[in-house]
C-alpha cells in the first residue's frame, strides 16, 4: 500500500471525526480497495487516535479538505 502525506485544512462539518473547521492537519492519504470499489482513505499522520475515514471519490475528498498539498 502506497502511502502520501499531505497537508489540509478541513472544512467539512465542525467536529466531525473530531475534526475542527478551519484547522490544517497533517494526513497521510491512500487508495483503498473494497468490494470492487476503490475508495480514498485518509488518516492523522501522526497522532494517537489515528482518525480513519474513507471518502467515495476524489471530489467527495475535496469538497471536505482545502489547501492541499504534499509535504
Amino acid at each position: 500500500m502506497k502511502t502520501t502525506k499531505i497537508k489540509a485544512i478541513f472544512k467539512g462539518k465542525d467536529g466531525s471525526l473530531g475534526y475542527s473547521n478551519g484547522r490544517e492537519y497533517e494526513l497521510k492519504v491512500w487508495q483503498h480497495s473494497e468490494n470492487g470499489h476503490r475508495n480514498i482513505a485518509i488518516e492523522l499522520a501522526s497522532s494517537p487516535d489515528e482518525k480513519y475515514c474513507e471518502y467515495e471519490s476524489i471530489v467527495s475528498f475535496i469538497e471536505n479538505w482545502d489547501c492541499i498539498r504534499h509535504f
